[in-house]
């Protein structure tokens, strides 16, 4: 594809991929930049929020980049040349009659007015002086805004590049951005007033040092690993300061996607008590802890029938709304500000007292999939217990719990207390092959959608895109790739449609994956073919053709459950992996597919471009074929390739 087609491409993409929000009539067209010059002056308040302060900085980075221009950052009431771009609250925007308070939660305006263009919402109100030069300032990364603070200005500035300038970011590494090259900008458009559809938004708990190893298939601190590492950060390694510039391109990858926003985590919430109530003799409190288990051994749960539990566990989360987080064993709001959680152990060894088998005892067949609801009325009798305390200290807050493995469900005989916020754990979200356990689990989630039509609780999702890498690490081996984008697509529109509020990504990646449920946690309605079609495009130029039916096939190789011959294996095998999916006949046609994209880049592709391709080809390609080869070498007499096998 030549260079100027893929330009345009990714241009009319940006048009067509953005549905969702607010939008007003198409007024006013402005010049931005003439023939590479500046024809625009940012203008920010005296006293700007950092969100706002953060918004310029990154506004006029990507409008020089674009233009070759050099676009000044000028206070509010200082005389602006050419259009002035507003950007966060300002005298000038409340002329307008936009007032910050007016904004509701993640909040934004992107408003077109002759000679002006207004980028604002609703931001943290911390005004702190922002160093955007983070190579410069080892210390800059501590002013910038967090995932968890209000910032609508910079969704308002990120959403006006995307969708006014082309403008996208793929992927963390240093050639993940494409800004297409126009010395003369201009943009007009309809007025958008959205926020992103889910609130929460969380695609890794690591930090921005380790993202990269979060969503990668190869191991973390292998060869194939170090590899990819050095082609993805060529010039932070030059840089001779390459911790810094690394971190630097992954957080602001990751707040341009806009990570973050409502902070609702939950997690196995309890494993501290055993430092506090039952290691120290002197501190133990026996009653607390699960009953009929050997003497002289840990129990593995508590007791969740337990006064003393569910007064300690309440005056727990009362200090913690409290800010006294440190004091229980948290950090501060390590939940949320306006969440504590409450989760067992990971097991289902629960209590053998006579009050806690009395609520468990009525289920005694086994039941088939991991998600169930043998211990729902069990555990969510100890939860409500609990809100009902919390209620009385703190009534503005909420405690937040797991729909999760034997409590999947709601519970049958009683209704969990409304202000508790739920957070379903979609173990098979992954797995779209394995079909009674998935549809299963879209049973369990709509079950929670439908008792949430009565009780208003928040609801909100632990997805799992963890496999099937977790699986091969642990055992070991090569995964055949879990491509699965156009599931993605199928489940975010359930998750619109039964009010889900946000997400927790236990796993996250690979990068197409990455890549499209970003996109969607903004807005869901978006056509997954179309985001396909912008990513590789837009990363691979000539090469995008190749690649994508790369990716399809792995996809539809994966997805499919007439691929395996076991269906019901979450944890894919390495007999599954490759045996069953990576045959010899399939690797050759993704081979053919890998060579017609290296030969299609080198003829007409850019430097970025071609490092993409390599990039793929490091990340991908040959993490396959070195699985292909693992398993070759060590498979046993019984393991040959069953689809492609010929009697």
């Amino acid at each position: 594809m030549p260079k100027n087609i893929t330009t345009i491409w990714v241009v009319v993409l940006a048009v067509c991929a953005f549905n969702q929000g607010t939008f007003g009539e198409e007024t006013n067209t402005l010049v931005l930049a003439r023939d590479g010059k500046a024809n625009a002056t940012i203008v920010i308040a005296p006293d700007a929020t950092k969100a706002a302060q953060f918004a310029a900085f990154e506004l006029r980075y990507h409008l020089n980049r674009i233009t070759g221009g050099d676009f000044p950052i000028a206070n509010n009431g200082v005389p602006a040349k050419g259009i002035s771009i507003l950007v966060g609250d300002s005298s000038a925007t409340r002329a307008l009659g936009i007032a910050p308070e007016t904004f509701k939660l993640q909040e934004y305006l992107i408003r077109f007015l002759p000679d002006t263009l207004v980028l604002t919402g609703r931001d943290k109100p911390d005004r702190g002086k922002v160093v955007y030069d983070y190579m410069n300032d080892p210390k800059a990364f501590e002013t910038w805004p967090d995932f968890w603070d209000e910032q609508g200005t910079m969704y308002a500035v990120y959403d006006f590049l995307e969708r006014f300038c082309g403008v996208r970011w793929f992927n963390h590494t240093e050639t993940g951005m494409v800004c297409p090259a126009n010395k003369n900008l201009t943009a007009k458009g309809l007025e958008i007033r959205r926020a992103p559809r889910f609130s929460y938004r969380y695609a890794s708990y690591h930090d921005s040092n380790s993202y990269d190893a979060y969503v990668s298939l190869w191991p973390s601190g292998s060869d194939g690993f170090s590899q990819w590492e050095k082609a993805a950060y060529t010039n932070a390694h030059a840089s001779g300061k390459y911790a810094a510039a690394k971190f630097g391109c992954v957080q602001l990858f990751r707040l341009r996607m806009r990570e973050g926003g409502e902070k609702c985590m939950a997690n196995h919430s309890l494993y501290e008590y055993y430092n506090r109530f039952w290691t120290n003799p002197a501190t133990r409190r026996v009653d607390m802890f699960a009953q009929g288990y050997p003497e002289g051994t840990q129990p593995p749960q508590m007791c969740y029938t337990s006064t003393g539990l569910i007064e300690q566990v309440a005056q727990d989360a009362a200090a913690y709304f409290n800010g006294a987080s440190m004091s229980i064993g948290l950090g501060k709001f390590q939940w949320g500000e306006n969440y504590f959680a409450i989760e067992p152990m990971d097991n289902t060894r629960y209590c053998k007292c006579p009050k806690c088998q009395k609520l468990i005892g009525r289920w005694r067949v086994r039941f088939p999939y991991f998600s169930g609801g043998r211990h729902s009325d069990y555990f969510f009798h100890f939860v409500n217990e609990v809100a009902k305390r919390v209620k009385k200290t703190n009534p503005d807050k909420r405690i937040v719990t797991l729909a999760y493995h034997s409590h999947a469900r709601p519970p049958e005989s009683f209704q969990l207390d409304p202000s508790v916020a739920v957070q379903f754990c979609f173990w098979n979200n992954r797995t779209p092959y394995y079909r009674g356990g998935y549809k299963n689990d879209l049973s369990a989630m709509k079950a929670w959608a439908d008792e949430a039509k009565e009780t208003k609780r928040p609801l909100y999702l632990w997805l799992y895109y963890t496999f099937p890498v977790e699986s091969a690490l642990m055992h070991k081996h090569h995964c055949f790739p879990g491509f699965f984008a156009h599931t993605i697509g199928e489940q975010f529109r359930l998750f619109d449609q039964y009010g889900y509020r946000g997400m927790f990504h236990c796993g996250y990646g690979q990068d197409v994956e990455s890549y499209v449920t970003y996109k969607l946690m903004d807005d869901p309605t978006l056509n997954v073919d179309t985001l396909l079609d912008e990513y590789f495009a837009g990363l691979y130029g000539p090469a995008a053709d190749a690649l994508k039916k790369f990716y399809l096939f792995v996809e539809k190789t994966y997805c499919d459950p007439k691929s395996y011959l076991i269906t019901f294996e979450w944890k894919q095998s390495r007999t599954t992996a490759w045996a069953f999916l990576g045959t010899d006949e399939r690797m050759q046609e993704l081979g053919k597919l890998m060579e017609q994209a290296r030969t299609a880049v080198a003829v007409n592709g850019t430097a970025a471009q071609k490092t993409n391709v390599d990039l793929f080809d490091k990340a991908v390609w040959s993490y396959m074929v070195a699985g292909r080869a693992h398993h070759l070498q060590h498979k046993r007499w019984y393991e040959y390739d069953w689809f492609s096998y010929k009697p």
